[in-house]
C-alpha cells in the first residue's frame, strides 16, 4: 500500500499517520465488512494517494474537533436536501455517530473515531461533489444516451479540487451547483414547499364531462372553495360562473395550460396535483438540469417536450421562441441531443417503419390508391442497390410479412402534401427525429401539443432556417424565398455546427420568472422518481425519521 511510507512530521502527525496506514491496510468493503470504516469508500485508492500527498496531514480534523472547514462541510451536507439529493447519502448517520452528538464544537472522545471520521467526511465530499456535477443514475434506466449528458467527475477530480479549495469549501460546493436561473429557482421553491407549514386542501377535484363557462356542476362549490371565493347565492351554487371562471384562467396561465377557462383532464391534473407532487416533481427535474452541461456555445436550439416550446438562444439571448408539435405519448420524441449541419428546403419524406406499418398499409389494404392520391410513390429496393417504382395496386398489402415490408420504401415527393412542409432540420441522430415545418398550422393553437408522429413540427420554420444559415456569406432572405419557390429539394449546409437539446424539463420558468408545473406528458417523472427512490433509500427511510429538520415524509 502507497501509504506505507507515510512520512510523519510532527508527533500528532505521526500518530494519526500511523492510524491512517492502519485504516488503509485494511480492505474496506462497506458498513457490513470486517473493514474499520462504517461506511464504503468511494476510492480506496485514490484516498489513499490523497493524504500519501500530504504527509497524513488531516483536512477535517484538528485536537480530535471538527475544524472550521469540516463544520462548513457538514452544515453543506446537511442542507443538500434543498438540491433534491438525500443527506443520508453523505454519511450523516456515521459522521455523527462519530462525533457523539449533533454539536458541531463536540469533541471526539476516541482517537481512534476522531482518525475514521477524517476518512467518513472527505468520502461524503467526494460522493456530494460527484453528485452535484452530473448525472449520478445508470443512464440505461430511462432509456437515455450516456454520451448526451453530462456524466459525473472521477474522484480523482473531485480529490483535486478538494486541494485546491480546502480553504473555502462552502463557498465551493454552492458554486459547484448549477448556478442558471431556473435551476436556483427551483431549489428555492423547493425549500418553500418543504418548509410549508399550512395544511393544504387535499379534496380531489373530479368533473366527470368538460365543464365549461356557465354549466353546472356538483362539485363547483369545492372549485370555489379550492380558490378562496366567497360563497354565493344558493340558486348561483353550483354555477361555474365569471368569478370563477377568471380564477381558473389565472391558475392555467401560471400551470402552462392554455388560459380558456375549459376545465377539461388536463386542468383537472394540475388542480388535484398535491403539494408531495410538487416537491417529487422539482426533485426530478433538478436531477435533470444536474445532466446539462453550463457551459454551452454561442448558438444553440433548446426544444423542451412537456411545454412544447423552441427556443433559439445566441449570446445568451432569445433569438426566436415558439410553439411546437411534439410526438403523441404512443410517439413519443425521445430526449436527446444532437448538432445541427444544415437546412433542407423541399424536402420529401421517407415514411418511417412504425407509420408505414401501423398508419399506411391498413389505408393500403382498404384503398390500394392511397398513397397516389397523396402524391407518394412507392419503390421495391433490391440488395444490389436497385430500386423501381411500382404500382401500389400491384402488391398484396395484406399478405405482407414483416421482413417483405422492409423491401417498399413509400416516398412523399415535395410540395404543399408533404407533411414536412417546405423545411427540414439537417440533425443526424440514432431515432430519425428532427425538427421541420408542417402542412397543418392548426394544432399550434392547442394547450395539448403531443400530436406528431414523433418528430417536432415549428410554427415559425423561416424564422429557424435564418437562424441557422446566416453564418453562410451566399445566405439572404431572398435566397430562401427562391429556393422555396423553385420546388426543388435543395440541402444548405453550414461549417459551424449547433448543438440542439430535446430536453424533458416539466417544471419551467414562466415570463414573470413564477415556478410553471408542467403536465408529465410521457410518464418520464413518474419513472425517474421510481429511480431516485431506489438511488436514494427514501422508500425505505423511516417516516418518522428527521432530515436537517425536515420530515422525510414529505419527500
Amino acid at each position: 500500500m502507497r501509504l506505507a511510507v507515510l512520512r510523519p512530521v510532527l508527533a500528532v502527525q505521526a500518530l494519526f499517520s500511523l492510524a491512517l496506514f492502519c485504516v488503509f491496510s485494511t480492505p474496506v468493503y462497506g458498513a457490513e465488512s470486517t473493514g474499520r470504516l462504517p461506511v464504503a469508500l468511494s476510492d480506496h485508492e485514490a484516498i489513499g494517494l490523497f493524504y500519501a500527498e500530504r504527509d497524513g496531514d488531516p483536512v477535517w480534523i484538528e485536537n480530535r474537533r471538527l475544524n472550521s472547514k469540516a463544520r462548513d462541510l457538514v452544515v453543506v451536507l446537511r442542507q443538500s436536501w434543498m438540491n433534491g439529493l438525500n443527506p443520508k447519502n453523505y454519511h450523516m448517520d456515521a459522521i455523527e455517530d462519530l462525533m457523539g452528538s449533533e454539536e458541531l464544537n463536540a469533541k471526539v472522545e476516541d482517537r481512534d473515531d476522531a482518525i475514521t471520521l477524517e476518512m467518513v467526511l472527505t468520502d461524503a465530499y467526494i460522493r456530494y461533489r460527484r453528485d452535484l456535477s452530473g448525472m449520478r443514475i445508470n443512464p440505461a434506466d430511462m432509456g437515455l444516451r450516456r454520451g448526451d449528458w453530462q456524466q459525473q467527475i472521477s474522484v480523482d477530480k473531485a480529490l483535486l479540487d478538494l486541494k485546491e479549495h480546502e480553504d473555502n469549501i462552502s463557498d465551493f460546493l454552492l458554486e459547484s451547483e448549477p448556478q442558471g436561473r431556473t435551476y436556483q429557482t427551483l431549489k428555492t421553491e423547493l425549500v418553500r414547499l418543504i418548509e410549508k407549514s399550512a395544511q393544504e386542501d387535499h379534496t380531489t377535484l373530479f368533473f366527470d364531462t368538460l365543464l365549461s363557462p356557465g354549466q353546472g356542476h356538483k362539485n363547483v362549490p369545492l372549485l370555489r372553495a379550492r380558490f378562496g371565493l366567497p360563497n354565493v347565492s344558493d340558486d348561483m351554487k353550483y354555477t361555474y360562473d365569471s368569478n370563477l371562471v377568471d380564477a381558473v384562467k389565472d391558475f392555467q396561465k401560471a400551470n402552462g395550460l392554455k388560459p380558456d377557462g375549459l376545465i377539461g383532464e388536463q386542468t383537472q391534473n394540475a388542480l388535484n396535483k398535491t403539494q408531495r407532487d410538487k416537491i417529487h416533481q422539482i426533485i426530478v427535474n433538478l436531477e435533470r438540469l444536474r445532466w446539462i452541461p453550463e457551459e454551452k456555445p454561442s448558438k444553440f436550439i433548446v426544444v423542451n417536450l412537456p411545454s412544447a416550446m423552441l427556443w433559439a438562444i445566441e449570446e445568451g439571448k432569445v433569438a426566436h421562441e415558439m410553439p411546437v408539435i411534439i410526438g403523441r405519448k404512443k410517439r413519443a420524441t425521445e430526449t436527446f441531443v444532437s448538432e445541427i449541419h444544415g437546412v433542407r428546403f423541399n424536402p420529401t419524406w421517407t415514411v418511417p417503419k412504425t407509420i408505414k406499418k401501423e398508419d399506411i398499409i391498413p389505408q393500403l389494404i382498404e384503398n390500394a390508391s392511397f398513397l397516389t392520391d397523396k402524391g407518394m410513390e412507392i419503390y421495391q429496393d433490391y440488395e444490389d442497390g436497385e430500386s423501381i417504382t411500382i404500382d401500389p395496386a400491384s402488391v398484396d398489402w395484406a399478405s405482407l410479412s414483416e421482413d417483405d415490408l422492409q423491401v417498399y420504401r413509400m416516398v412523399q415527393t415535395s410540395g404543399d402534401h408533404n407533411p414536412l412542409g417546405r423545411i427540414r432540420v439537417l440533425m443526424p441522430n440514432e431515432y430519425n427525429i428532427y425538427l421541420h415545418d408542417t402542412n397543418h398550422h392548426g394544432l399550434f393553437s392547442r394547450s395539448n401539443r403531443a400530436q406528431s408522429s414523433g418528430c417536432v413540427r415549428m410554427k415559425y420554420p423561416e424564422k429557424i432556417a435564418d437562424f441557422i444559415l446566416k453564418q453562410r456569406s451566399d445566405w439572404s432572405e431572398d435566397v430562401m424565398i427562391n429556393i422555396l419557390k423553385s420546388g426543388e429539394m435543395k440541402d444548405l449546409y453550414v461549417r459551424k455546427t449547433m448543438p440542439v437539446y430535446m430536453l424533458y424539463n416539466t417544471v419551467w420558468l414562466g415570463d414573470k420568472n413564477q415556478v410553471i408545473f408542467g403536465g408529465d406528458v410521457y410518464g418520464h417523472d413518474k419513472k425517474l422518481w421510481q429511480v431516485i427512490e431506489k438511488l436514494d433509500g427514501f422508500a425505505n427511510i423511516d417516516h418518522n425519521e428527521v432530515i436537517a429538520g425536515t420530515s422525510v415524509d414529505k419527500f
